[in-house]
């Protein structure tokens, strides 16, 4: 398959002429300039899909729930989430959590990382709301036994988890941050991934970058929770590979135009940068063969109408993607070089 279009290149620059070789999952080739004979898909702007890197979408079920309260009121050790999970019936559950997956693949993101509590039923339940669903899943749980660590990609804790260990070929990712000296103390157990590090000191932010570890921010969230704005500026001028997620669906949508808006916005990071962050950033963490219109790479796409109402005269088209698009001017979603969603 060839398609003339426009594309955001692997320099997350705006192309208004150009062609892309689909052959079977991937990017076969990358061109400049219309071709004769290619499908006409000049009315797009095409770009790498969405990658949300950090979710809780078991909290679906519970929507607004925890307006108001503190991180540590909402989803703390005793916070509020674990006495709605109480009366929560695993068909509901589910429900709800398929629903916010079907959401995030028709708002362009391709895939998603969930820490997903409650074991290996947990995990199963998670897995059953999203196996008719198209869209690629990085499950990370707790409270497993070793044999039912198959069962997922990894291990997704908060610090006052008992036995966090660091797993051979398994990612570790750790909530911390979101007070101050956590992420000292999530430190020693060498995660791969930090899960927010909002209130990372100078000397923190260094040693993170100093390990190579990654960290998904998820700043709506953090803002809504009372912890504070991530000082992500720091950590990516200390060469930290920095992410986006929307974080939980009890307190926010899992929609990542909103939160790369706020992102760009709010905590005043550059929007290629921001684009960067819900891209490419998070297939390197996750080690995705995505996130990056190159040959080679799996053709998981989006395909925005360029002509949309809110889009349409725009001036600067990288702009426009992290602080105008919706979800809605997300008109097809390609993954693995098959269109999943065609709204056209």
């Amino acid at each position: 398959m060839i398609i003339n279009c426009s594309i955001i290149n692997e320099n997350f620059e705006f192309v208004e002429e150009a062609n892309v070789v689909i052959g079977g999952k991937l990017i076969r080739e990358v061109g400049d300039g219309f071709v004769s004979g290619a499908l006409n898909f000049k009315n797009y702007l095409v770009m790498p899909s969405l990658i949300n890197a950090h979710t809780h979408l078991g909290d679906s079920l519970f929507k607004g729930a925890a307006d108001g309260l503190s991180a540590g009121a909402a989803c703390g050790a005793g916070g509020l989430k674990w006495d709605l999970y109480k009366n929560a019936k695993r068909e509901d559950l589910i429900k709800a959590m398929r629903l916010s997956a079907e959401y995030m693949l028709n708002s362009g993101i391709s895939c998603f990382c969930d820490f997903r509590e409650f074991g290996i039923s947990g995990i199963n339940q998670l897995k059953e709301a999203v196996r008719e669903i198209p869209i690629k899943s990085i499950i990370l749980g707790r409270d497993l036994s070793a044999d039912e660590l198959n069962e997922c990609d990894g291990l997704g804790l908060n610090l006052y988890n008992k036995n966090i260990n660091k797993i051979k070929d398994k990612i570790l990712a750790i909530h911390a941050g979101e007070a101050e000296g956590e992420v000292k103390k999530a430190m020693k157990y060498c995660p791969d991934i930090i899960i927010h590090a909002t209130k990372a000191n100078d000397d923190e932010i260094k040693e993170i970058s100093e390990k190579n570890i990654s960290v998904v921010c998820c700043p709506r969230s953090n803002l809504a929770l009372c912890c504070g704005i991530p000082r992500i500026q720091k950590m990516l001028d200390s060469g930290i590979n920095v992410s986006l997620g929307t974080d939980n669906v009890m307190v926010n949508s899992p929609c990542m135009w909103r939160e790369m808006e706020f992102t760009s916005r709010v905590c005043e990071i550059e929007q290629k940068t921001v684009l960067r962050m819900a891209t490419i950033n998070p297939a390197t963490q996750f080690k995705l063969n995505s996130g990056i219109i190159r040959e080679g790479r799996d053709a998981d796409l989006i395909f925005i109408g360029k002509y949309s109402m809110n889009l349409k005269f725009n001036r600067d088209w990288i702009s426009a993607i992290v602080n105008r698009c919706e979800s809605e001017n997300v008109r097809k979603v390609m993954i693995e070089g098959r269109l999943v969603v065609d709204k056209d």
